[in-house]
């Protein structure tokens, strides 16, 4: 495992922030960090309980669930109804880390500290938050697989 050095560097005289990421060779742990970099920048448009529009930052997202034809936004400790169809978010936030876990579920595996399998060969997801998520048996072998490569 490459040690990792970070180093912040307040500069007055520049106007916007600067993150250089220096590295001995490409892998796949340079190209997550430079996505989490990029997904900051990044936002989701969506509702809120009173129908006011929101822009959450793609990085504070957890997952996505569609539920009775409606698609809802899961953060840390907030729910908001989505715009799009799932498979929009699935295509366009794959490569900030996000995958699909179920026919219903799209999953940023940044927010991700465990899974453990369970009944029925389905599995069992552990967030950051302390919400579990199932992951369908048929999804398995694809996030073992993106799992693997961010290791």
């Amino acid at each position: 495992m490459t040690v990792m050095k970070v180093t912040l560097k307040e500069n007055k005289t520049k106007s916007d922030v600067e993150i250089l990421i220096e590295y001995p060779e490409m892998s796949e742990t340079v190209t997550r960090i430079e996505r989490a970099v990029r997904s900051v920048d990044n936002a989701v448009r969506c509702l809120d309980d009173d129908g006011n529009i929101c822009l959450i930052r793609v990085s504070d997202i957890f997952y996505f669930e569609s539920v009775e034809k409606q698609i809802f936004v899961y953060t840390k400790d907030k729910v908001y109804r989505a715009e799009l169809q799932l498979y929009q978010y699935a295509e366009t936030l794959y490569s900030f880390g996000f995958e699909q876990i179920s026919k219903s579920c799209i999953l940023n595996l940044n927010t991700l500290l465990s899974v453990k399998p369970i009944f029925n060969s389905k599995m069992e997801a552990l967030l950051e938050n302390g919400e579990k998520v199932l992951i369908s048996r048929n999804f398995i072998s694809v996030i073992k697989r993106r799992l693997e490569k961010m290791l």
